[in-house]
């Protein structure tokens, strides 16, 4: 049986703003599908989630016409237009956590998954600060003695890349911000971002799948940390 992978909100009654609110909203509906146990369904591998001003709705909307491919439908009430206007980016994190949790218990119902496990990813974003941050890509240096991470902090507006680089112990020698997109659509970065290569034990490269960008980190530990030695070539 299928695993739910992906959450998607969607507003049919605008393209526009369907467009701009799905890609604000990305950053908490892509941590909630990255912290979701393994949920099973009959045939669909996503949930969308249909938000309208009110369930009545629901009746005049043709699904056929406006669902994804593999992904269930559920409808929730949600005041799109008062979540744009938020200049707060928090809030506008608080607003859509709550929107898709709505969603995913009405998803519960339907497979009779275990609610808790759904409580728990709920709980543990808010534990997360709503912060969104995962690894596009990791790899020990030629001597182990080193993990460089490319890191992505998901935000409302943006996805910003850092370049990190621990020691085994999990000590954090130095980070870097890389550069920043404001395509929030995380598998866009995916599909244009994917190699990492250590050139020596203390050189580093990541580029794009045309090594059109290219970023070089060569950094030396010293005596101090405040002696270290880090460049970052872009």
């Amino acid at each position: 049986m299928p695993i739910i992978r992906d959450i998607q909100l969607y507003v049919p009654k605008n393209k526009e703003q369907n467009w701009t609110f799905f890609h604000e909203t990305r950053c908490i509906t892509f941590l909630y599908s990255r912290l979701l146990p393994k949920l099973q369904s009959r045939d669909d591998k996503g949930i969308q989630i249909y938000c309208v001003d009110n369930l009545e709705q629901k009746e005049q909307i043709d699904k056929f016409t406006h669902i994804i491919f593999d992904y269930f439908p559920v409808f929730v009430e949600a005041d799109v237009e008062n979540i744009l206007t938020l200049t707060s980016h928090r809030e506008k994190k608080e607003r859509i956590l709550e929107i898709v949790h709505e969603g995913m218990k009405l998803a519960a119902e339907e497979f009779y998954w275990d609610l808790s496990s759904l409580d728990l990813v709920y709980e543990n974003i808010k534990q997360l600060d709503y912060e969104n941050v995962y690894p596009l890509l990791k790899k020990s240096s030629p001597n182990r003695k080193y993990i460089c991470s490319v890191l992505c902090h998901h935000e409302v507006a943006s996805i910003d890349v850092y370049m990190e680089i621990k020691k085994r112990n999990g000590e954090v020698i130095n980070k870097e911000k890389l550069f920043s997109v404001g395509n929030t659509d995380e598998q866009d970065l995916f599909s244009d971002f994917g190699n990492l290569e250590w050139k020596l034990n203390h050189k580093v490269e990541f580029a794009d799948k045309d090594y059109k960008h290219i970023y070089r980190l060569t950094f030396l530990e010293k005596d101090k940390p405040k002696n270290l030695v880090w460049k970052i070539e872009k």
